[in-house]
């Protein structure tokens, strides 16, 4: 709030210098000629569309700028009046021996590689914006993927002038030696110079490239300038505003996997809310910070560390065309042997390319999930679909492939399952007999004489939990993989024309009210056999378990899995459509697996000897039930105190 009222007041006092400047552009051309007249209407408009853009972006620059003293120099030729300007008094006083930088005309510099096409503007020299050239497309559009939008963006480095005080780089204008450079060599520098006139006193900025990857270096280093530039004694400022522009399909899943990434030192990666806007002081240095944009992000790096008291902030956009607003004010570590170095990342969040920066958590700028969840995708999902999809075309394939290969090595697992089954439907009718035995009795007694029968059988009743919990993380993981892989992004299946994203079988435009929130304009295909096919599943799978006795209190579990299986076509309609193929391939290869062991490999009555024969065979009991046991006696006992 505090740092909108200042964008506030500076936007007034910026309205005022610019209708100033307007009074003055009028009144001078009453002593004019008609080409004078039209000399100063095309000024009006070049100063009408600054307003614009003025009134469209927080400034940061100083309320004095180069265009308020244009405006007010003497006319008597072009010629003469760009000198007498540059070395005007207002410009001397302000910027001492960078005088002449601020004036000049902005242009665009454009520098590609195989990868990106980097501008950069000749006013301020920084970069204004990144288009991606490596064949990722915005959905549904012929358009190469921009990192944020042209509508509002700017970026800034504020430092000091001794004696003089602060200046932003926008101030000022660079030389460059193109206006189009092609990237064909390692480490490929465009030094641009600050129009200072004197090559031995003058700011560069370097910019360092490679011909085939995302990653951009910076210096900003003075020439002959340390009696008068500061990059020490005051922190040297970098603020960064950019608008991100929807690319995917669905602009409601996109903006839930935006905002902004960053990892303060010797801390784990962190990140500002997805869901709502958001702002963070930082309270130790930090290593990065990235603008990330679903599948794509632009980010930069510090070696030394961004200094504490940096400020983070995203806002979530109500605009359909874009996603959120980023911001970043970054101070900037000491100069060392008189220049700042830092390092840009502009491209893909895809995993090898992160790993390439080699800097510490760059890489979960991929939110595959926390812990084993994020170590199971990395190493062993990701992989396999990398694998196979080096070989195989039809991404559906690849990911039945990919489930298969999963469901083989859980089967251990699953077979467990299935075999602890068994042993309860062997059981069930003497779990019958004790409860009918124990109906409206002492509960505690009721479960001592159960348990006395599972040791007596040598079965363990939670055996079947065991495996459930075991393929948990697998689930888990693949549910956050999806959505987070950028490999499954425009690829298509069937009716799914990216698996990235949901797919669709039919769809409307009207907006029904509270339907179009929870459930949105589409009916998922995938989603309805996912669905169908878990409920399949659950009504085989409670047909194979023994039907205990409902207890009173306890939901009934039939009802349970039903409202599930539902939730779920609400929940996955808005989901990627790769998830719910998995989902779906998941739920046959186990209902497939269900009805072959069931038929073929379990014998039940191998089952029942196999538990007479452990009947027969006497058994100790655990320190563990032997625990149990006297907990359950204690609190007996304290039962019938309460009683008396």
């Amino acid at each position: 709030m505090r740092s909108l009222e200042k964008i506030m007041r500076f936007d007034k006092n910026t309205i005022i210098g610019l209708l100033l400047m307007v009074v003055l552009l009028i009144g001078f051309s009453w002593y004019q000629s008609g080409v004078q007249r039209e000399q100063a209407a095309a000024e009006q408009a070049k100063l009408d569309s600054l307003a614009k853009v003025q009134a469209s972006q927080p400034p940061i620059a100083p309320p004095v700028t180069a265009p308020a003293i244009l405006a007010s120099a003497p006319q008597d030729s072009a010629a003469q009046a760009m000198d007498s300007l540059a070395l005007s008094n207002e410009l001397v006083a302000r910027y001492g021996a960078l005088a002449k930088a601020a004036t000049g005309d902005a242009d665009q510099i454009h520098i590609r590689n195989q990868k990106f096409e980097v501008t950069l503007n000749t006013k301020g020299g920084l970069i204004s914006q990144v288009e991606l050239l490596d064949g990722n497309k915005r959905y549904g559009k012929d358009e190469n993927i921009r990192l944020w939008a042209d509508s509002l963006k700017a970026m800034s480095v504020r430092f000091n002038l001794l004696g003089k005080g602060p200046v932003v780089m926008e101030d000022f204008y660079f030389d460059a030696p193109s206006k189009e450079i092609n990237v064909q060599q390692a480490n490929q520098e465009v030094v641009l110079r600050m129009r200072t006139g004197n090559t031995n006193e003058t700011i560069e900025l370097v910019y360092t490239f490679q011909p085939d990857g995302y990653e951009v270096g910076f210096k900003m280093r003075q020439v002959g300038l340390a009696g008068l530039v500061d990059f020490n004694t005051t922190p040297v400022e970098m603020e960064w505003i950019a608008l991100g522009q929807a690319n995917e399909k669905g602009i409601s899943a996109e903006r839930s996997r935006c905002s902004v990434y960053f990892r303060e030192k010797e801390e784990d990666r962190d990140y500002l809310s997805e869901s709502s806007d958001d702002e963070e002081t930082t309270e130790s240095t930090v290593n990065w910070v990235a603008f990330k944009q679903d599948y794509f992000s632009a980010a930069v790096i510090s070696a030394d560390g961004f200094q504490t008291g940096s400020n983070l902030k995203v806002v979530v956009s109500n605009d359909s065309a874009y996603t959120k607003l980023y911001g970043a004010k970054l101070k900037l570590p000491a100069a060392q042997n008189g220049q700042l170095a830092l390092r840009y990342y502009f491209g893909p969040n895809e995993y090898s390319e992160l790993k390439k920066m080699d800097v510490e958590e760059f890489d979960r700028i991929i939110d595959y999930g926390w812990s084993i969840i994020g170590v199971v995708n990395r190493y062993v999902i990701r992989p396999l679909f990398y694998f196979f999809q080096s070989f195989i075309g039809s991404w559906g394939l690849i990911i039945l492939l990919v489930t298969l290969v999963i469901k083989t090595v859980l089967f251990p697992v699953t077979w467990k399952n299935f075999m602890s089954s068994a042993k309860m439907r062997v059981l069930k009718p003497e779990i019958d007999e004790i409860n009918r035995k124990y109906e409206g009795k002492d509960a505690v007694e009721k479960q001592q004489a159960t348990m006395a029968l599972y040791r007596q059988t040598g079965v363990n009743p939670f055996a079947g939990c065991i495996p459930v919990l075991l393929q948990m993380p697998i689930l888990y993981a693949m549910f956050r993989f999806f959505p987070a892989e950028i490999i499954l992004r425009g690829k298509s299946f069937l009716w799914a024309d990216d698996l990235a994203a949901y797919d669709s079988i039919f769809s409307w435009s009207q907006q029904i009210p509270v339907l179009s929130w929870i459930y949105g304009n589409h009916i998922s295909g995938f989603t309805i056999l996912m669905c169908a096919s878990t409920f399949l599943y659950s009504k085989m799978s409670m047909g194979a378990q023994p039907q205990m006795a409902q207890q009173p209190g306890m939901p009934n579990m039939t009802v349970m899995m039903n409202i599930f299986t539902v939730m779920m076509l609400f929940f996955f309609n808005n989901q990627p459509s790769g998830l719910a193929l998995y989902y779906f391939i998941a739920n046959m290869v186990s209902i497939g697996q269900m009805w072959a062991i069931r038929k073929y490999f379990i014998n039940e009555d191998a089952i029942r000897a196999k538990i007479e024969e452990n009947r027969k065979k006497p058994k100790s009991k655990s320190s563990f039930m032997q625990r149990l046991e006297e907990a359950q006696r204690q609190q007996k006992q304290k039962l019938a105190k309460g009683n008396k």
